[in-house]
């Protein structure tokens, strides 16, 4: 193997592991949320689905009301 792909090779690893473990650090160090914060993300995720459900219901009742009046 020529000198300069092992070179290239040995940086490309480096570099990899560098931001690798840069990325573990940054996941290791992030703020935890507070018990409100974690309270709102909920309400916002069980809002997303009532919507999604409150979709789904007016479409079946416009499939419905489309069958009975063609």
């Amino acid at each position: 193997m020529p000198d300069g792909l092992a070179l290239f090779l040995g940086i490309l690893v480096v570099l990899m592991l560098v931001v690798l473990f840069g990325g573990l650090l940054l996941i290791g160090r992030r703020k935890s949320k507070s018990p409100e914060e974690r309270a709102r993300a909920a309400a916002g995720r069980a809002s997303r689905s009532r919507q999604a459900d409150l979709r789904k219901r007016r479409v079946a009742l416009q499939r419905k009301a489309d069958r009975q009046n063609p």
